[in-house]
């Protein structure tokens, strides 16, 4: 044995530090690993894009029916005032009372919904398929 490992176990732990070269060779080489693969991505990219239309086939006959083309895209331009906007929309439907003339709904606020199935209880299925029968 050599003293500086006689000394390290006498210690109880190692009394040196590592090597600074293997470490700073094995930090190089994983940069440029890093710098090539970033290149690499680029250039496959870059060939990828160039051959794909020429790699396509005549498109299927339905595939004119199938697209919906956007006139412009849709963004969010105020996202905050959307959310408000919308939230005030949900409130009025789950608050407020409507009536759809063309099916007969009538809509009622939640609270009053909940305050009538307490009242009345809710509503028992009667005929061949009721529960316990």
């Amino acid at each position: 044995m050599t003293d500086q490992t006689t000394t390290s176990i006498e210690a109880g732990h190692e009394t040196t530090d590592a090597d600074a070269g293997p470490l700073l060779k094995i930090a190089f080489a994983m940069a440029a690993l890093v710098i090539v693969s970033f290149v690499g991505m680029v250039v496959m990219f870059k060939v990828l894009a160039y051959y794909q239309p020429m790699l396509q086939g005549v498109p299927h006959a339905l595939n004119s029916t199938r697209v919906e083309t956007l006139s412009e895209p849709l963004l969010e331009t105020d996202a905050p005032r959307q959310r408000l906007a919308l939230r005030a929309q949900e409130d009025e439907k789950l608050n407020g009372y409507s009536l759809d003339a063309e099916t007969g709904v009538a809509q009622i606020p939640i609270k009053r919904a909940i305050d009538l199935i307490a009242e009345r209880g809710l509503p028992v299925k009667t005929g061949s398929g009721a529960a316990g029968q």
